[in-house]
């Protein structure tokens, strides 16, 4: 079985990370699966993305990470493909969050259009001392938590779901085990084309469609690893 299971109903593509064992840890095979998905669901209302599991995702996949600062490198240049491609698919992208979204998986949960966060969840960025910098998330958080982005980057904490909530950046707060559905289905109701320009739009405007906000961060973060490999 992969590693995430891509489904489709009427008008709603759902992928869902199947490594509950290892906390949904990203490797390139993940990030190119949710990639994948999201090219699915590029005429579809409605991309859901999930993780089976307490955890949503943990971040990278330390196995990899500690084959050396080229496997980091190649792992935050999947991940930033892997949030370009949420950002400009077509269809609107619901990331539910439960347990944690931690560095990578934080950067998948703010790639979001409509963030659903699990009452007790936390999310942040605690990469620092491993030398890797959470820039390449930089253009999906700044126009989704504007003045907060900068808080969420630097400091270096976790936050809750119920604080991000109260700042906006969670849009949803639901309880654990309870049904997302009807977010779903207020998603669905809408005209396709309607939903759709209206994401270009955004994208344009806040410029997700610009490759060069995406690559220097990248660039930029390249060889910073502190992870001594095995």
């Amino acid at each position: 079985m992969s590693d995430v299971d891509i489904n489709r109903e009427t008008n709603v593509v759902t992928a869902t990370m199947r490594a509950a064992d290892r906390r949904n840890a990203l490797d390139l095979h993940i990030l190119e699966a949710i990639r994948d998905a999201a090219a699915q669901a590029s005429d579809a209302l409605v991309l859901v993305l999930t993780g089976e599991g307490p955890t949503f995702c943990a971040g990278f996949n330390v196995n990899m990470m500690k084959r050396g600062a080229d496997a980091v490198d190649a792992l935050v240049e999947s991940l930033s493909q892997t949030c370009r491609a949420l950002r400009r698919c077509p269809a609107t992208v619901l990331v539910d969050v439960q347990g944690a979204a931690i560095a990578g998986g934080c950067a998948l949960a703010v790639t979001a259009d409509v963030l659903i966060a699990r009452r007790g969840s936390v999310l942040g960025y605690p990469v620092h001392a491993l030398g890797i910098s959470p820039a390449v998330t930089i253009p999906v958080l700044l126009p989704a938590a504007g003045g907060l982005a900068r808080t969420l980057l630097m400091g270096g904490e976790i936050h809750t779901a119920d604080s991000l909530f109260d700042h906006g950046l969670v849009h949803h707060l639901l309880d654990i085990g309870e049904d997302r559905t009807p977010i779903i289905d207020r998603l669905r109701s809408r005209g396709t084309e309607a939903a759709h320009t209206t994401k270009k739009w955004l994208n344009e405007l806040d410029g997700a469609d610009d490759d060069a906000a995406f690559d220097g961060p990248v660039q930029g973060s390249r060889g910073l690893s502190l992870i001594q490999p095995d």
